[in-house]
């Protein structure tokens, strides 16, 4: 059958390319920064059609709708008709990644925006709503805001935050887990929200457990690797394409709530998805690709072929890989493999998470920035350098190579000079592109953190400033009104308000605990948190006494102004990390 259906497409491709006949879709263009110029010239509007290659609805869409004589004809009259890929275009996600995928986005020719429509469009629908914006294009109100962070107060960010704890806890599903709308999957921030407050919360002990057991339904039994979500507000109707910056996020996950409630079964879990990333997704030039599709058979349901053993899914055929490899996801997934490298003790994976930055470090960096993949150049993403950095400065603590301590020092002094906006936020993207650069909240939550993580990472207090900036704007009534749930914002304004707790190695003559040491600091389940091995060569002035005051190898938990009592045995440390820090 499979070769029959090959032989007839082959027939009509060549018929259709002999003859000139369109083929069937619209003549899609580029969305690129001339697109607005060219739709007033036509007297057209234009349309986006916003996609991923592993994505079971825009395969639908694209077969139902869009490959429709009708469509076809009536966007080539009427509109200038994009399509791009989401995962390339980073410009792009971080502005649409609410209305997706597929997202339908249609502009007048000043480039405002008429239509945000998410998911699947039958053709006539899609008709009668182009029909009705070429009759009265009326431009949609702006969904992000302009607020001045100046105008937050002590009182009314109290106000803020009371009102996203609520809205944190409104967010969450206690008898199933995840969420209480109707995709269920883990979100990072709301895991790690919950991770560090459930010790003053039972409710949300309860709710990491079943949220935790539960996600076994989106975990593939076959294969190893976490589907993206399941729908119905269940755990069970499952959309099947596995994404690799989904596979990282749950690594870190399952780390740390098997080292801190010592479930084994969250730890196979994290091993399992690495053998399925290797498995399909391990470039055989450098770094993982970007995903796998959702279907077999483009736009066919594939529920029958993920209920199937390893052995009758490969006699089936394996869908397909999307073998980009992108800035972002690639760093993340280094940075899951390092956490797992320090959780399991299992050298290869470290090794594996080191050969992946510097696979990004060689091929994407361009200048003194991280370039988002190797076809599309013409912006730069926030979102790549962020999780850049944070990668960086986490392998730096593992492997203590100095020189991804001086590329992180670099990449966040680039960041800071280059995407602040002077407006309150960072820009989710530098560069030349179609639409204005604005700010994603998401991404500037991340980069708010980080900066504060990096100014007494690198003892630089302007960083601080800046991510203070940042959660004022986003905690001003205006973006406030915006919002659903951002536990993030609670997070980083927590760590605004108190130092990290670091972690000292003190080197004296050999190097007896550092193994142990670098893995347990590493491991350790709280992004907030700091370590440094000194030693006679780099000990800092203010340490030099306590370094001194020993003979043996020791290690400490010190902030700027007070070092706990030496300790001389790594599982006695450990113990005393956990019970010092967890508690804050």
């Amino acid at each position: 059958m499979k070769k029959a259906i090959s032989f007839t497409f082959l027939i009509a491709f060549t018929f259709f390319t002999l003859t000139g006949i369109a083929l069937d879709h619209p003549k899609w263009s580029r969305f690129d920064a001339e697109i607005f110029a060219k739709a007033k010239k036509e007297n057209k509007l234009v349309l986006l059609h916003l996609r991923a290659n592993w994505c079971h609805w825009c395969h639908v869409m694209e077969e139902k709708t869009y490959a429709l004589p009708k469509v076809i004809s009536y966007l080539d009259k009427n509109y200038i008709a994009c399509m791009e890929d989401h995962d390339e275009r980073q410009d792009l996600t971080s502005l649409y990644s609410d209305y997706g995928w597929p997202a339908t986005i249609v502009f007048d020719g000043n480039g405002n925006e008429l239509l945000k429509e998410p998911g699947y469009i039958p053709a006539d629908e899609l008709l009668e709503k182009l029909a009705q914006l070429k009759k009265k294009p009326v431009p949609l109100s702006k969904d992000r805001v302009e607020a001045d962070p100046k105008s937050t107060t002590e009182s009314s960010m109290k106000t803020s935050l009371t009102e996203l704890k609520k809205m944190f806890n409104n967010s969450l599903d206690m008898e199933t887990g995840g969420f209480h709308f109707g995709q269920k999957y883990i979100e990072f921030d709301t895991f790690e929200y919950a991770f560090t407050h459930f010790k003053t919360d039972t409710a949300l002990k309860r709710w990491l457990k079943i949220t935790i057991d539960n996600s076994t339904g989106i975990y593939d039994k076959a294969w190893g690797g976490v589907y993206q979500y399941s729908t119905n507000n269940d755990w069970s109707h499952v959309h099947f394409e596995k994404l690799l910056f989904i596979q990282a996020r749950y690594i870190k996950m399952y780390c740390w709530y098997y080292k801190l409630f010592n479930d084994v079964e969250a730890l196979k879990k994290a091993e399992g998805i690495v053998k399925y990333v290797d498995r399909f997704f391990k470039s055989p030039g450098g770094g993982y690709y970007n995903a796998q599709d959702a279907d077999l058979i483009p736009g066919e349901k594939a529920q029958d072929y993920f209920d199937l053993s390893d052995e009758e899914r490969i006699k089936k055929g394996i869908p397909a890989i999307d073998k980009s490899v992108y800035t972002s996801d690639n760093a993340q997934y280094a940075e899951a493999l390092t956490i797992l490298w320090g959780t399991s003790g299992k050298e290869n994976y470290l090794k594996d998470a080191v050969a992946t930055v510097e696979f990004l470090k060689t091929k994407r960096k361009q200048n003194n920035t991280y370039m988002h993949g190797e076809k599309y150049a013409a912006t730069t993403s926030l979102k790549d350098n962020s999780a850049m950095l944070k990668t960086l400065m986490l392998l730096y603590r593992a492997t203590q190579n100095e020189t991804y301590k001086t590329e992180a020092a670099q990449l966040v002094k680039e960041i800071a000079a280059n995407f602040n906006s002077g407006k309150g936020y960072f820009y989710t993207y530098i560069g030349n592109s179609a639409i204005k650069s604005t700010y994603n909240v998401s991404e500037n939550i991340d980069v708010a953190r980080l900066l504060n993580y990096a100014s007494h990472y690198f003892h630089e207090v302007t960083y601080k400033k800046h991510a203070q900036e940042i959660i004022n704007f986003l905690t001003t009534e205006a973006v406030l009104n915006t919002l659903s749930t951002e536990p993030g914002i609670l997070s980083a304004a927590e760590e605004l308000s108190y130092e990290p707790i670091n972690a000292a190695l003190m080197r004296k003559k050999d190097n007896s605990l550092i193994a142990d040491y670098l893995k347990e600091t590493i491991a350790f389940p709280r992004f907030y948190f700091s370590s440094v091995v000194y030693d006679k060569k780099n000990v800092i002035e203010d340490k030099k006494d306590l370094f001194d005051s020993f003979d043996d190898n020791f290690m400490v938990l010190c902030t700027s102004s007070y070092c706990s009592s030496p300790l001389f045995n790594t599982k006695e440390f450990t113990e005393f990390m956990y019970k010092r820090v967890l508690e804050k």
